[in-house]
């Protein structure tokens, strides 16, 4: 259950009224026995919540060479196949070069693309989860590779 969080400062004084334009943002993280929370609030309201269990597998950060599934015009997105319960999904935007959105406008760079002319089912694709899945959605992936650890490890699953 969420609930709504007052503005705060740093030192736990209430913040009467932000200034316009100035961002509060707290991040409040709870570890429980099995279980961390890490909530991020902005200007005293629940933006953003993640729950971690012990027992959960997390693919977060992961890159897979995985095979897609489905492609879905309509939507402008597709299932890839990585070999995990579930079908990952991917945007239009996460397959095409990062656009700079000060420079070009996002919106026209993707009107002009079709993903039917950029992935075919059953095609490789290499990919890195962004975000994992839920009891109801798989993992959204990216073709933006981001290698921002300290240690890296290669294997191969034979």
């Amino acid at each position: 259950m969420m609930k709504e969080v007052s503005p705060m400062t740093s030192f736990g004084q209430r913040e009467t009224s932000p200034k316009e334009g100035n961002k509060m943002l707290e991040l409040i993280i709870n570890k429980e026995k099995d279980t961390k929370t890490i909530m991020l609030v902005e200007n005293g309201f629940l933006v953003e919540k993640h729950e971690e269990h012990e027992h959960q597998k997390r693919l977060e950060g992961n890159i897979y060479i995985g095979k897609v599934a489905n492609v879905l015009q309509g939507m402008q997105s597709a299932f890839i196949d990585i070999g995990e319960e579930r079908n990952t999904f991917i945007r239009l935007k996460d397959l095409l070069p990062k656009v700079d959105e000060t420079k070009e406008d996002l919106e026209s760079t993707l009107k002009d693309k079709n993903i039917k002319d950029i992935l075919k089912q059953g095609s490789s694709i290499l990919v890195q989860v962004k975000r994992d899945g839920t009891a109801k959605k798989g993992a959204r992936v990216s073709t933006h590779i981001n290698l921002s650890r300290k240690i890296y490890m290669l294997y191969a699953k034979l």
